[in-house]
């Protein structure tokens, strides 16, 4: 692949990091809310710090980099489609990790599943 010039490095780190930061919130108040106690004398804060960060981070940052230069060898354009397919695969693979490590339904917890009250009935979990 081509080397990535410094507009694509710079929305890849933003935009990436932006969602990462969203996806570890989200995970941090479902667990406030469900009284999740996912790591015991340790604590949620620190799991998210060490685990949590760099697991989103490297997943934001490289998914939006390989689906919009993806986008834009093909025929998806300069910077309007290979930005939207990136943002969409984002949204997609944070549901995932949200319902994998932000619900965790085998881990005791006040709320059923694990999923906060708030959390929209009709995106699933």
């Amino acid at each position: 692949m081509a080397k990535s010039s410094k507009g694509e490095t710079f929305l890849s780190v933003v935009i990436g990091g932006a969602a990462g930061f969203g996806l570890l919130v989200l995970t941090r108040r479902a667990w406030d809310v469900c009284h999740v106690d996912l790591t015991g004398p340790v604590g949620n804060g620190p799991t998210l710090f060490f685990v949590g960060i760099p697991v989103s981070l490297v997943v934001n940052i490289g998914l939006f980099n390989i689906v919009f230069r993806f986008m834009r060898r093909g025929k998806g354009g300069k910077w309007t489609m290979p930005l939207l397919a990136a943002l969409i695969a984002i949204a997609i693979a944070d549901l995932a990790l949200f319902s994998w490590a932000g619900t965790p339904a085998t881990l005791p917890g006040i709320c059923p599943a694990n999923v906060p009250p708030w959390w929209p009935k009709s995106i699933p979990t």
